[in-house]
C-alpha cells in the first residue's frame, strides 16, 4: 500500500502543477455563471435549465480533465522515459497502474468538487432548492468519469499515439449514451454481421445511458435501481483496470 499511495501522491502532485488544469477550472467557473444568463432565458423553466446546464457543464468539463489526463500521462512517460526508472524500483505493474488510476481519480474528484461546490452556492443565492435528485445526478455523473478515466488508461496503452486514444475514448463515450439505439438496431437489422458487432458493442461500451439520472423523471429514482446503477459502474471499471494492468504487463520496457 505504501508504494500505491507514493505513486497516487505523485500523480496528483504532476497533474495538479499543470497549468491547463487551472485554465479548466476558471472556464468552469464561466460557465456555471452563463447558466443564469442562458437559465433567465428558460422562462418557466428557469430552475431547471440552471441545473441541468450546470450539471452538464461540470460533467462535460471533467470529462475533458479526466480523459487528457489519463491518456497523455502514461504515454508521455513513456515518450520521456521516465516510466523506466520508475519500473525498475522493486514496483509491481499493478501497482503503478491502481496508483495512477486512484491519483486521476483524486485529482479529477477534487476539480469536480470545486465546480459543484460552485454550482450549489449559485443556485442556493437564487433560491433554487438543491434537492436529493440533483445530489444523485451529481454522484453518477462522477461515477461515469471514474468509469471513462478507466476506459482511456486502456485505450493509452492499446493505441499508438495521443491523438488515436483521446479518439476512441471520447467515441466510447458517446456511444455509451446510445445504448438503446445500439441494442435496437442490433435486434432490426436483417445484417448478421452488423447485428453481431452491435451486440458486441452494446455489451463492451460502457452504458451511460443508465446512468445519466439528470435526464430521468424522479419517480425511477429508487433503491433498487440506483444500487444497480452504482454496481454497474464499480464492475465496469473494475473490469477496465484489469484489461488495463494486462496490456501493460505485456509491454516491454
Amino acid at each position: 500500500m505504501r508504494k500505491i499511495a507514493g505513486i497516487i501522491r505523485y500523480t496528483f502532485v504532476e497533474i495538479f502543477r499543470n497549468k491547463v488544469y487551472y485554465v479548466l477550472l476558471l472556464f468552469a467557473g464561466i460557465l456555471i455563471l452563463s447558466t443564469l444568463l442562458l437559465g433567465s432565458l428558460g422562462g418557466e423553466q428557469r430552475n431547471r435549465m440552471i441545473t441541468d446546464l450546470g450539471l452538464a457543464g461540470i460533467e462535460s468539463l471533467s470529462l475533458i480533465i479526466a480523459v487528457f489526463a489519463a491518456v497523455t500521462l502514461v504515454l508521455e512517460e513513456m515518450e520521456s522515459r521516465t516510466l523506466y526508472l520508475i519500473l525498475t524500483r522493486p514496483v509491481d505493474r499493478y501497482q503503478f497502474v491502481l496508483g495512477r488510476f486512484l491519483g486521476l481519480i483524486a485529482i479529477i474528484s477534487l476539480a469536480f468538487i470545486l465546480m459543484a461546490a460552485g454550482h450549489v452556492l449559485l443556485m442556493v443565492l437564487i433560491h433554487i432548492p438543491v434537492d436529493r435528485h440533483y445530489i444523485l445526478s451529481l454522484y453518477y455523473s462522477w461515477e461515469k468519469i471514474t468509469m471513462i478515466t478507466a476506459v482511456a488508461l486502456v485505450f493509452s496503452l492499446f493505441s499508438t499515439s495521443t491523438v488515436s486514444a483521446v479518439t476512441f475514448t471520447f467515441f466510447f463515450w458517446i456511444m455509451g449514451h446510445f445504448s438503446s439505439e445500439i441494442r435496437y438496431l442490433a435486434h432490426k437489422t436483417s445484417q448478421p454481421v452488423v447485428s453481431l458487432g452491435c451486440n458486441i458493442f452494446y455489451y463492451v461500451a460502457p452504458n451511460f445511458e443508465a446512468m445519466n439520472l439528470r435526464d430521468m423523471p424522479l419517480t425511477v429514482t429508487h433503491t433498487a435501481w440506483l444500487w444497480t446503477a452504482a454496481g454497474y459502474g464499480f464492475t465496469y471499471t473494475m473490469a477496465a483496470l484489469a484489461v488495463t494492468v494486462l496490456l501493460f504487463r505485456k509491454k516491454e520496457f
